[in-house]
């Protein structure tokens, strides 16, 4: 379920990023709750979408996902996840800083955008601290 006053909000006034998360259900009915969310320009976080499935698969997933597209149209700024999560994931600065300068001329406004976040609080490579392959903050959570 999405609401129309929650898209606009998005479209208009959030940051272009989106955070999925899942969440299983334990009691009587089970499934998986999949919500997404993004954060306004006071760091605060709002609901965009949210859904229930069965089971949280790859096929739950994609339905999810798929609805929560078809309901926000197309998003120029939020076709960089790819690039980003390589980015984040490179183990070594030149992997990293090749990851970037391609999202640099892909998406300018998305590479600002991450820049004034910090990579220290999203990649491998700058992080401050072990991260032992781990990369989540669970921010829908």
């Amino acid at each position: 379920m999405s609401l129309g006053a929650s898209l606009r909000r998005f479209q208009r006034f959030l940051h272009p990023v989106i955070v999925v998360d899942g969440s299983h259900l334990k009691g009587r009915f089970g499934g998986t709750m999949f919500v997404a969310t993004a954060q306004d320009r006071n760091e605060q976080v709002y609901l965009i979408a949210f859904g229930y499935g069965d089971l949280e698969n790859n096929l739950s997933w994609e339905w999810f996902l798929d609805c929560l597209k078809g309901s926000l149209g197309h998003i120029d700024d939020l076709d960089v996840a790819v690039i980003i999560n390589k980015a984040a994931r490179a183990y070594i600065e030149l992997g990293y800083n090749w990851h970037m300068e391609e999202l640099r001329n892909l998406h300018p406004n998305a590479y600002d955008y991450v820049i004034d976040v910090g990579p220290y609080k999203w990649s491998y490579v700058h992080c401050p601290n072990r991260r032992y392959k781990v990369i989540t903050t669970n921010a829908a959570e």
